[in-house]
């Protein structure tokens, strides 16, 4: 949900990086944050599990200017790959604008893929977000790795229809600001033409099932064991609409544009009260966010005491 502040002139809106366990959502949050002309950006958080983390981190993209005369903040957010977590990822996805979602281009993923775009959908539905007006970018991920599908056969399965999809290999940067860039684009294009995102005649929300589980699959299994711890060249990029990024599409081995201004960051203006109330809604939903996890922990610990117990009568 797109938040405006006329106390500062600044327009907020939430992007989520979604998809399987290890899918690379993670590597890319740490690609852009780690960008050196990245300068107007928020403190990077993160609540790691074993095998995946959930990271938050907001910045003013200056170069693509203004919407209606106002600056825009983009939140950044991953949610957790595993299915053990879905409570977490129902409540990372409220208000959400826009979705990137990261596939894994091994030929052995589709199962976890299709699970993880199948539940996107659900969980969209269930924060009353119209999974076929929210902007949705594809990411089909470590494209450097053997034993990938190709672009045409990721497609046939997972069908992006009209959404943009972008080839990436996170862990050497490549494809990340085109991914990012083509994102941030439809998220802006859906306020500018005031595309209503809501379902308006779904269901009053219901809070989150804390203790539902549902299976796991071949890449998403993964005990939980939290933490707290605080790009070049590109890929092409393929859609099924026009690109607004044709830079993104030169060849591999050429570096990838990078996509933040050089230009000095403006200086922030004071908060007023409408900045208070908004800094009040923020961290109401940071404390769900915790809320959840702190349960998921609770329940993962009696899962460990569980199995300690079966295995001691072995």
């Amino acid at each position: 949900m797109v938040l405006i502040n006329k106390a500062i002139n600044e327009v907020t809106v939430k992007l989520v990086y979604y998809g399987p366990g290890l899918c690379g959502k993670t590597t890319n949050l740490e690609k852009i944050y780690g960008n050196p002309k990245l300068d107007k950006k928020g403190k990077m958080i993160s609540m790691s599990t074993e095998t995946d983390r959930t990271l938050f981190f907001d910045f003013m993209p200056m170069e693509l200017g203004t919407v209606g005369g106002q600056k825009v903040r983009v939140q950044l957010y991953t949610v957790p790959g595993q299915v053990f977590y879905d409570a977490t990822r129902k409540l990372v996805l409220r208000g959400a604008d826009g979705v990137v979602f990261v596939a894994d281009s091994q030929n052995n993923m589709h199962e976890s893929n299709l699970d993880s775009l199948k539940n996107l959908k659900a969980n969209l539905r269930i924060n009353r977000l119209d999974p076929d007006k929210v902007a949705i970018v594809f990411q089909y991920n470590k494209r450097d790795l053997p034993n990938i599908d190709s672009v045409d056969d990721m497609s046939a399965y997972l069908k992006p229809g009209n959404a943009p999809v972008v080839e990436a290999s996170a862990i050497q940067g490549l494809g990340v600001t085109a991914t990012l860039r083509a994102a941030i684009t439809r998220i802006l294009e859906n306020l500018k033409n005031n595309v209503n995102t809501m379902l308006e005649e779904a269901a009053p929300l219901a809070a989150p099932d804390m203790t539902a589980k549902s299976g796991a699959t071949a890449g998403s299994a993964g005990a939980p064991k939290f933490s707290m711890r605080t790009e070049n060249g590109t890929f092409r990029t393929v859609t099924s609409t026009p690109n607004p990024f044709d830079a993104a599409a030169a060849a591999i081995t050429e570096p990838e544009e990078d996509p933040f201004s050089n230009e000095p960051a403006a200086q922030p203006a004071a908060h007023g009260g409408n900045g208070k109330a908004e800094m009040e809604s923020m961290l109401q939903s940071a404390r769900d966010v915790v809320r959840a996890l702190e349960t998921a922990l609770d329940k993962a610990r009696q899962n460990e005491r569980s199995l300690a117990e079966k295995l001691a009568r072995l």
